[in-house]
């Protein structure tokens, strides 16, 4: 007589639904909002500092490079919001992707500015450091202040006597 297939267990432990953020994804999106609204704030005063300078390139540059800073970090809230929806694998594709298009539009859009008359590549340049790079900055001390639990299953340990003994 053949065998009989198994019938699928129909208790199912996940809740219906979409799953619950975990502790380590709701401190990767705050470190991360927090890395682009410090990242902002700072570009903002950079842009207010440019503004008052004399020469006419300089706020158009800050505005430049500013809009640079967009294009490295909004990526970044994307994929934290993204994240825990994404299997390992498919969010390690998405992160290295993601750098690999923002490096490539940030290359030609600087190449494409760099002999304008009209636009200050220094004041690009500090726009783009001050903004991106902190907010960088920002988001990796955040993760690492952050302590993310691991859920590890204990090993299974060995009932009744030691064969040694």
């Amino acid at each position: 007589m053949p065998a009989q297939p198994e019938t699928p267990d129909t208790h199912d432990e996940r809740p219906a639904g979409p799953p619950r953020p975990t502790a380590g994804d709701r401190s990767m999106r705050r470190a991360t909002v927090i890395a682009v609204a410090v990242g902002l704030v700072l570009d903002a005063i950079v842009l207010a500092v440019a503004a008052t300078r004399p020469e006419p390139t300089a706020l158009a540059g800050a505005l430049v490079g500013t809009g640079l800073t967009l294009i490295v970090v909004l990526p970044s809230v994307a994929i934290a919001f993204l994240g825990p929806r994404l299997s390992p694998m498919t969010m390690a594709a998405t992160v290295l992707g993601s750098w690999a298009v923002k490096m490539f539009v940030v290359i030609l859009i600087l190449l494409a500015v760099r002999d304008h008359p009209s636009l200050s590549t220094q004041w690009i340049g500090v726009a783009l450091l001050v903004g991106a790079v902190s907010a960088m900055i920002v988001e990796a001390v955040l993760l690492m202040r952050t302590r993310q639990p691991l859920d590890v299953a204990p090993a299974p340990s060995p009932r009744g006597p030691r064969a040694d003994q």
